[in-house]
């Protein structure tokens, strides 16, 4: 049923518009000026305004300006001006203020029924593309997530770690913010595999995620980085901080006792820490120091952390590569290593 309100400043042809209205079926409130109607279509928004053009306090056509401002997208109001005033000029300037009809008084009943009957076609044609555009941009919203979702793991995956770097490379520059990142790499995990087969590799990839991500702040990111690879920005917090947060990581997926393939031990994690440096030309050359620090940690003996520091192995045999893109949207390594994990 149609909201209508009413707004004249004649208290006879208000309450004759009133009646006509309701004897239509709908639903009506009135008001004496464009003020009162202003108070009354915030409290309750109307469908349809009829309003009169010259009242006190505030006309019709400031009243029709407010009402254009204020609707959001998912609604609209109906406008309609009523005037004893007919000339083209008044017309126009309706029409620019944001009226959708007029009427010239005396009001015909029947015009009127016939304009309210438009009025209601338009509305509801309007509320049909405004849930349509509602569940557009909720699907966009969902495949926009779920782009940058890793598909096996549910954390964030690879492409949104690289759009939120360089966002945070920019405000880093620009205010100076500290950040570390923790580069975890699953430890021995193609024996995993080849011993428990892919589901179950699968499946010990979850866990680990679980496990690292009940161990993060709120304002922690875990990122799939890639294979058994995960990734971890530490906002505010220098290197010493962040080992400390990698180093709680470490033992938490000890803690939960994953099998591995020998039975004689559980499944852990290696684990590079780099705090974001002065000395860094780009966020590539902070992905490539977290990975050096990753590197030492596997040749050390696995299941253990390291700070990235000048003590770190030559590397030169180890080549930034550019990210390849798999089939679900997840990355091959961008560093290459020896062939064993």
């Amino acid at each position: 049923m149609l909201q209508v309100l009413v707004v004249d400043d004649d208290d006879a042809s208000r309450a004759a518009l009133r009646a006509a209205i309701c004897s239509f079926g709908l639903d009506c409130r009135t008001a004496a000026d464009g003020l009162e109607a202003w108070d009354l279509h915030r409290e309750a928004r109307a469908d349809v305004i009829l309003s009169d053009w010259c009242m006190p306090r505030m006309d019709g056509l400031e009243l029709c300006r407010r009402t254009r401002i204020v609707h959001g997208e998912d609604e609209y109001t109906y406008f309609m001006f009523m005037t004893a005033l007919g000339d083209k000029s008044h017309f126009l300037r309706g029409m620019d203020a944001g009226a959708d009809d007029y009427l010239v008084k005396p009001i015909d009943l029947d015009e009127l029924r016939a304009r309210l009957v438009s009025a209601e076609r338009v509305l509801s044609l309007y509320r049909r593309l405004a849930e349509k555009n509602t569940r557009l941009r909720r699907d966009s919203q969902t495949a926009f997530r779920l782009a940058r979702t890793d598909a096996l793991t549910g954390v964030a995956n690879r492409r949104r770690l690289e759009e939120e770097l360089e966002s945070l490379w920019s405000q880093t520059t620009r205010y100076g913010h500290r950040y570390s990142l923790v580069l975890c790499d699953i430890d021995w995990f193609k024996a995993y595999n080849d011993h428990f087969g892919h589901l179950a590799g699968d499946d010990a990839l979850r866990h680990v995620a679980r496990t690292i991500q009940a161990e993060l702040r709120r304002g922690d990111t875990l990122y799939r980085f890639g294979g058994e690879e995960f990734l971890v920005v530490l906002p505010e917090q220098h290197a010493a901080e962040a080992s400390r947060v990698a180093e709680r990581l470490r033992r938490a997926v000890e803690d939960t006792g994953l099998p591995t393939p020998a039975g004689n031990g559980v499944v852990t994690i290696s684990i590079g820490v780099a705090a974001l440096s002065a000395s860094d030309e780009s966020v590539e050359s902070w992905l490539v120091r977290a990975d050096r620090a990753l590197y030492r940690a596997k040749e050390k003996g696995r299941n253990r952390v390291e700070v990235d520091g000048p003590s770190g192995p030559d590397l030169g045999q180890r080549r930034a590569l550019p990210p390849k893109a798999n089939v679900d949207g997840s990355y091959h390594h961008r560093f290459r290593r020896p062939a064993s994990s």
